[in-house]
């Protein structure tokens, strides 16, 4: 049979949250600062519905490839954010209808992103440059090992995976159906990179104001596009 040309994983957050509520665990104490943390990235993963939502009305422009690309992403950002209000449940006990009506008012303002919304090829640099951003700072959530149950680190060990697939699904699709394009990726980069630091309005993008971001200054923009441009360069993944 032959390999599908995008990747996809396929698990559920729900599940592995319903085993360890099952399992006997009992809360370790987990600080209560954390409960921001997660809220957060809740918020984050949950505002993917504003970007898919947003670009959902110009599929007809996109190639194949970048619609079942975007199709993927989504299935498996909503599952991310499944898990993120899973957890504020099980740890926190939060209460799960206060928790859907705040989310469901979350409205995304896509103000001064037209430029780098504008086509195919903008969106896949600017989704290759998020989710390695992603990659970054998930990995630095060591914090879930203590958590008292091996499910709390399999689970964010799952996200990691993902977000790792979307960057390689668009480096792909650049490299393969944009080649043409490629000297153009440099100043594309550079001015996704001008946003950082620009204040997060529930796009999805450029969420790294909030407690949930644990990478410095130093290690976002200019370093993440280098190293984006440096696989481009490469002949193969």
């Amino acid at each position: 049979m032959e390999a599908a040309f995008l990747k996809k994983r396929n698990w559920s957050s729900r599940a592995i949250f319903e085993d360890v509520a099952t399992s006997g665990w009992i809360n370790p104490g987990i600080d209560q600062s954390f409960k921001a943390f997660f809220m957060a990235d809740l918020v984050s993963e949950y505002d993917s519905v504003n970007l898919y939502n947003f670009l959902y009305t110009r599929r007809r422009e996109f190639s194949p490839y970048f619609v079942q690309y975007l199709d993927f992403w989504y299935a498996d950002e909503r599952n991310h954010a499944d898990g993120f209000f899973e957890l504020n449940r099980l740890v926190f006990g939060a209460d799960e209808r206060e928790l859907i009506n705040y989310l469901k008012g979350r409205v995304g303002d896509f103000t001064g992103l037209e430029d780098i919304l504008a086509s195919e090829f903008n969106l896949l640099l600017l989704f290759a440059y998020d989710e390695y951003v992603s990659v970054k700072t998930y990995k630095k959530d060591t914090f879930y090992q203590d958590f008292g149950h091996p499910g709390f680190n399999l689970w964010i060990k799952n996200l990691i995976a993902d977000e790792a697939i979307h960057f390689g699904n668009a480096i792909k699709i650049l490299k393969t159906f944009h080649a043409d394009k490629l000297d153009r990726a440099e100043s594309i980069l550079r001015k996704i990179g001008g946003f950082e630091g620009a204040e997060y309005k529930n796009t999805f993008l450029f969420d790294h104001d909030g407690p949930h971001f644990q990478l410095d200054s130093d290690e976002v923009g200019e370093i993440v596009i280098n190293e984006i441009l440096s696989i481009l360069q490469k002949r193969s993944l």
